[in-house]
């Protein structure tokens, strides 16, 4: 399981996804490693060290924050 989206409680607020259970953080983990170009089977850390590069630059944050919305109406 993601061991980075405790950390973008900011992100998924905007995006008004709140998983709660198992299958609901892994269909958003799944998702966030799809936008940043990671694998299903790459380590969370490594992971989170992308994702971190994204969270830092306003314009890849807004386009992950896009995909999400875009994936949680799918």
């Amino acid at each position: 399981m993601s061991c980075y989206l405790r950390y973008m409680k900011d992100v998924l607020e905007e995006a008004n996804l709140h998983p709660e259970g198992r299958v609901e953080r892994k269909e958003v983990d799944l998702t966030i490693r799809k936008v940043v170009g990671m694998k299903p089977g790459d380590k969370c850390n490594v992971v989170w060290k992308e994702v971190k590069v994204w969270l830092q630059d306003e314009d890849k944050k807004k386009q992950l924050t896009e995909k999400l919305k875009i994936n949680q109406s799918n």
